[in-house]
């Protein structure tokens, strides 16, 4: 009687192992197909087709309303150039988003108000990077031309929202005029 207790048993273990196993791989297809869905939804919305580009952007979870605020991701590297968050300049980086047409209380503005608390990472930098340069090859360049101004007006405005020295002089860091260059020519068809 033990034996076929004991048979059972190993038995019921071989069967929740399998199950765990299928219940994984289950779960890990759901993510290839969550991911590939995000690529394809990305790139009928902005445009872009370049897959690295597109894998960059789930990786960093920007899909839907959070594009519209991703675009906006140099504004957190103006927010941070001094090297330390600044209340005056991350309204500002919100106030922009919600011109830009990301609604103030979305989710776009909540993952923006993360990432101006946390300050950029080299993930975010380098996904906007790629970004920007597919964004060189798709836009016509009137269109170029408009996001790059849009981008670096609400990049000053960033900067000039801490005020300066005693809010009169040199309102723009030296760390912010080379953020500010750093957009333009990531904006520039070469």
């Amino acid at each position: 009687m033990s034996h076929d207790a004991f048979a059972q048993r190993g038995s019921s273990n071989e069967e929740a192992y399998f199950r765990n196993k299928e219940a994984g791989l289950v779960e890990r297809l759901r993510g290839v197909f969550e991911a590939t869905r995000t690529k394809e939804e990305l790139g009928k919305t902005s445009g872009i087709t370049n897959d690295d580009v597109l894998e960059r952007l789930v990786k960093l979870s920007v899909s839907g309303e959070l594009l519209t605020v991703f675009r906006l991701y140099p504004l957190v590297e103006i927010a941070w150039a001094d090297g330390a968050y600044d209340k005056a300049e991350s309204a500002a980086a919100i106030a922009a988003a919600i011109k830009a047409g990301a609604p103030a209380n979305g989710e776009a503005v909540k993952r923006l108000e993360v990432w101006l608390r946390e300050g950029p990472t080299e993930d975010g930098r380098a996904a906007w990077k790629l970004f920007a340069s597919e964004l060189c090859k798709v836009l016509k360049p009137d269109e170029l031309d408009t996001f790059r101004n849009d981008l670096l007006k609400h990049a000053r405005e960033v900067a000039e929202a801490s005020g300066g020295v005693l809010g009169v002089f040199f309102n723009v860091s030296s760390g912010e005029h080379r953020v500010l260059e750093s957009i333009r020519k990531a904006l520039t068809v070469k």
